[in-house]
């Protein structure tokens, strides 16, 4: 790694740190630049804003991600089903990111409602996620698992109605994070989705999954308590 690049490197590694232990709305850059010993003009080098940082923050955290994506995808011996259900669980925050960083979006993107973070997200996913799921879908219109006419449109509308529902789910608990009701009124959203999206594949009923119902009502509740703190 070049000597710029490893300082951007841990210009990454202090912010982020920061964001999780004051949270974002409370890290200002002179936070970012102490925690670096870093002067302005070192700062503005790398980025224009604290808002460029969090953005280089989910972008890197993607790209982690997308790599051990890869390698479970083709990796290993999965039916497309298995490989369908792997890619459409990256489109659940819970499903995809730590605690954490999960629970720092949350607030950002649902509660505090930034529209520009949240669409920037959005579409890291949609431009890594789109080939992948076009690809499974063919296989497996190949090999009888899918009944479609049209893969690629398909495809691509699942991942839509996919990053939809997730966005449905984030933006009700982010509204009701202390009514234990909204949990179910999530699932049962997840569960039309999953019926929706069997109905659009031509896929075995219950074959589908955005998520994993009692992991992902855990990590609410954890989340829950961390926007308390």
């Amino acid at each position: 790694m070049k000597k710029g690049e490893l300082k951007r490197a841990q210009l990454l590694d202090a912010a982020e740190k920061l964001f999780f232990e004051k949270g974002y709305d409370r890290t200002s850059v002179q936070d970012i630049l102490d925690a670096m010993d870093m002067s302005k003009g070192g700062f503005y080098h790398y980025f224009d804003s604290k808002e460029a940082v969090l953005r280089a923050v989910s972008e890197r955290r993607a790209e982690a991600r997308f790599e051990k994506l890869t390698a479970e995808l083709y990796g290993s011996r999965r039916n497309a089903v298995d490989r369908l259900n792997l890619l459409l669980g990256m489109a659940n925050l819970y499903e995809r990111e730590d605690l954490r960083f999960a629970t720092l979006m949350l607030k950002l993107c649902y509660i505090d409602g930034d529209a520009a973070m949240r669409e920037h997200h959005r579409r890291i996913l949609l431009d890594r996620l789109a080939p992948h799921v076009a690809d499974v879908i063919g296989e497996g219109v190949a090999d009888g698992s899918f009944h479609v006419r049209h893969p690629l449109e398909v495809a691509k509308l699942l991942l839509l109605l996919a990053l939809d529902a997730d966005e449905e789910a984030c933006t009700l608990l982010a509204r009701q994070a202390d009514n234990p009701d909204a949990l179910i009124d999530m699932l049962e959203l997840l569960n039309a989705w999953r019926e929706a999206a069997e109905e659009l594949a031509g896929a075995p009923f219950g074959s589908l999954k955005l998520f994993d119902a009692a992991r992902l009502v855990g990590s609410w509740q954890a989340s829950a308590a961390l926007l308390k703190e």
